[in-house]
């Protein structure tokens, strides 16, 4: 009974989580209300502050479930990858095919005071854990030879602050086609600069 009681407060706690990302899509942070998420979510205002504390701790939760996602998908479809620079490719495309799938975040993780809440260590120890999935290859390909030997953590803001940078910006502006010229461009440009003998080429 207890088991089943666990899971249906998890799913009711995914349909609010669910609920406020559609209404990212649609509006601006600052303008959606509790009322806003309970209409969409389909539950009483009042039940919604039985799982969030108010819209802050909700928004934290929504950009901690994309962090999650993210930090999955760079296991599956980075990490698998033998060879670093694939591994490389495949993560700034994801990072752009991200910006896409969820084009507030850019704009929220601008406007919104993340600083001015340090106790949420489940948002920080997911970021930190993004942080050192794409090290851990920048590191793999300085080992093999492939990248040039400086402090991974350094390259890693460099990649993770250009990669986030273009996406957010050419997502409205280019193909949806992540084989488009633009991209291919820019994922070649970053690949470049941290490929050991690529500036005597």
């Amino acid at each position: 009974m207890r088991a089943r009681h666990e899971r249906e407060r998890e799913s009711r706690r995914e349909s609010i989580i669910k609920a406020t990302d559609q209404l990212l899509n649609e509006k601006t942070f600052e303008s959606i209300t509790m009322d806003d998420i309970a209409i969409r979510s389909d539950f009483a205002k009042a039940s919604i502050y039985q799982y969030f504390k108010n819209k802050e701790e909700l928004i934290m939760e929504v950009f901690s479930k994309v962090l999650k996602t993210q930090c999955r998908l760079i296991e599956e479809k980075c990490l698998s990858q033998t060879a670093p620079v694939q591994a490389l490719r495949n993560y700034i495309k994801l990072e752009i095919e991200f910006i896409r799938r969820y084009p507030w975040r850019p704009k929220v993780r601008a406007t919104f005071p993340f600083r001015d809440y340090p106790a949420d260590s489940r948002l920080l120890a997911l970021y930190a854990q993004k942080k050192k999935l794409i090290a851990g290859i920048i590191q793999r390909g300085q080992t093999e030879g492939t990248f040039i030997m400086s402090d991974p953590d350094v390259l890693t803001n460099m990649i993770l602050s250009a990669s986030g940078g273009y996406a957010n910006y050419f997502s409205t502006r280019i193909s949806a086609d992540l084989q488009s010229p633009e991209i291919e461009m820019f994922i070649s440009t970053i690949i470049k600069g941290i490929t050991k003998g690529s500036s005597d080429e």
